[in-house]
């Protein structure tokens, strides 16, 4: 420990006792009291361990107003505070210590995740950009094979049509098949055609009757005379 005692000047111990403006002095005095490095943060815990041991000691302080504490001489000399006094800045203190690396310990862990937060709304940001150049393209290929696709739709239309047509052309072939036999078509006239005197054109076989009489290709190869 350092010195017992160490003098400061009046204006320093009025301005901590009477709750002056705290300054430079102020912290060191109460650095020396409690034995321990003051900063702004620590400053208002040490202030109030340090003052009511000073009150306890010399409680007339606390009805003094702040001319006759000034009124008292220009320094004062102050100790450090006893053992049993530092057992309780010590607890405090070690406390306010833990807390503040906790506090540093969750900034950094704030600081961390608002860096991948920024990260995702940033990825987030050019997946939406992507999605609705994505949404742009599909509408245009749409647009533009929409045409081409109903151009294809009356084209197939039209192919069945005409099939339909040639379907119905040989149905109607077979149709008459099956009414007269098979059909011959020679010189571009239909088969078995009505000739100007209403009846049936040369060469058209007769349906129906008598079987006739002999069976050849056109001709009676049994009739020759040399055979």
């Amino acid at each position: 420990m350092s010195e017992a005692r160490k003098t400061f000047p009046m204006s320093t111990f009025v301005a901590y006792v009477k709750g002056g403006e705290s300054n430079n002095s102020v912290q060191e005095l109460l650095s020396y009291m409690t034995q321990k490095d003051i900063d702004a943060e620590f400053e208002p815990f040490a202030a109030a361990l340090a003052k009511a041991w000073i009150y306890e000691q010399h409680p007339e302080l606390a009805k003094m107003k702040t001319g006759q504490v000034a009124g008292l001489g220009e320094n004062v000399s102050v100790g450090a505070l006893p053992a049993e006094e530092m057992l309780k800045v010590d607890g405090i203190f070690t406390k306010l210590a833990d807390s503040r690396e906790a506090l540093a310990s969750q900034a950094a862990t704030i600081a961390e995740l608002n860096a991948k937060l920024a990260a995702a709304e940033s990825k987030l940001g050019v997946t939406e950009v992507a999605m609705a150049e994505y949404k742009g393209k599909c509408e245009a290929f749409e647009a533009s094979g929409k045409g081409e696709g109903d151009a294809i739709i009356v084209t197939s239309q039209t192919k069945v049509e005409e099939y339909i047509g040639k379907v119905d052309e040989l149905l109607a072939l077979i149709e008459d098949v099956k009414k007269n036999g098979v059909v011959t078509v020679a010189a571009g006239a239909p088969a078995g055609a009505a000739s100007d005197d209403g009846t049936k054109g040369a060469g058209a076989p007769e349906t129906g009757g008598a079987p006739s009489d002999s069976f050849g290709f056109g001709s009676d190869p049994f009739g020759d005379d040399s055979w």
